[in-house]
């Protein structure tokens, strides 16, 4: 078994991000850490096709959903997409691969070399990211969207609860996560095995994979814990992008305390594959918005520097 590898759950509408993730994982991965990415069945001959020569390892993601016979297949492919995402990426450690896994979203970019030590304290350790997510909180107090502060807590408070935890309601992402696979095992042996559940009853329960994952570290202790902040720069939404720009940080500049960024494809919409479902005059009218927004916020920011 390895000791770590990176991986990344994603879709055809997110290939042209997949692609610019391999191309810098190409260029930084300076420990040679093995990358495998899981995709529908459908797509693994578009997604091979697309990324020959970047040393990527794609394959069906039922292998994993295969490899835990509590999950019901068909009823996995019912939910949403995104929370079957969230149960993919969580249980790609049944496959025996690795004893810890990086788990990239299509739309994370590195922009610094890399390798094991990045990711490992010793042995096979990981580090555990944990903080209070105040950067996305406060951003968002500042320029909204609103209620960010309630979905926040929404998202974390009733796992912390279930686990029993009390205190700080902490925030254990955002992508990329890293995980140890003795973690999720943990929380299979002491909480989802004994009442009768498989990890889409816990996101079905509360749709967070990364607070699952950092409660059940901190409530089982599978592992010993040494925190790290956020690994990337994320980039939830896209005035923080434009706050940044208009500071100066560069991604030079960001490479000094980050691994990579995330550019969020939320609101990054244009690096979408294949035919848009929306109109050509709905396209134009949301690019010319999107303009004027990005003008208002950056004079708004601007005039009070005068």
């Amino acid at each position: 078994m390895l000791n770590i590898v990176l991986y990344c759950c994603t879709f055809r509408k997110d290939l042209l991000r997949t692609v610019k993730l391999a191309q810098s994982i190409r260029k930084h991965n300076k420990g040679s850490i093995p990358f495998y990415i899981s995709v529908p069945s459908d797509d693994v001959d578009l997604f091979t096709s697309h990324l020959v020569g970047l040393d990527v390892l794609v394959f069906d993601e039922r292998d994993i959903f295969n490899a835990n016979p509590k999950l019901d297949i068909d009823k996995l492919y019912q939910i949403r997409g995104g929370l079957r995402q969230q149960v993919i990426k969580s249980e790609f450690w049944r496959l025996g691969i690795a004893e810890n896994y990086l788990v990239l979203d299509s739309d994370c970019v590195f922009i610094r070399d890399f390798n094991e030590s990045d990711f490992i304290v010793q042995d096979d350790v990981p580090y555990s990211v944990i903080h209070e997510g105040r950067d996305m909180l406060q951003s968002t107090e500042r320029f909204g969207p609103q209620k960010i502060r309630q979905h926040f807590l929404a998202d974390r408070e009733p796992i912390q609860a279930v686990l029993g935890r009390k205190g700080i309601t902490y925030d254990f992402g955002y992508a990329p996560f890293l995980w140890s696979r003795k973690v999720w095992e943990s929380l299979d042996t002491n909480y989802l095995t004994p009442n009768n559940m498989n990890f889409m009853d816990a996101i079905l329960l509360c749709g967070s994979e990364f607070t699952w994952y950092g409660e059940s570290l901190t409530t089982y202790r599978a592992i010993p814990i040494y925190p790290r902040e956020q690994l990337f720069r994320h980039y939830h939404y896209e005035h923080q992008l434009w706050a940044d720009q208009i500071l100066g940080y560069s991604e030079k500049i960001l490479a000094h305390d980050y691994l990579g960024v995330v550019y969020q494809s939320n609101w990054e919409s244009w690096g979408d594959y294949g035919p848009s479902s929306k109109s050509i005059p709905s396209r134009v009218w949301r690019s010319i918005k999107r303009v004027l927004k990005k003008t208002q916020f950056k004079l708004s920011l601007l005039l009070r520097f005068i």
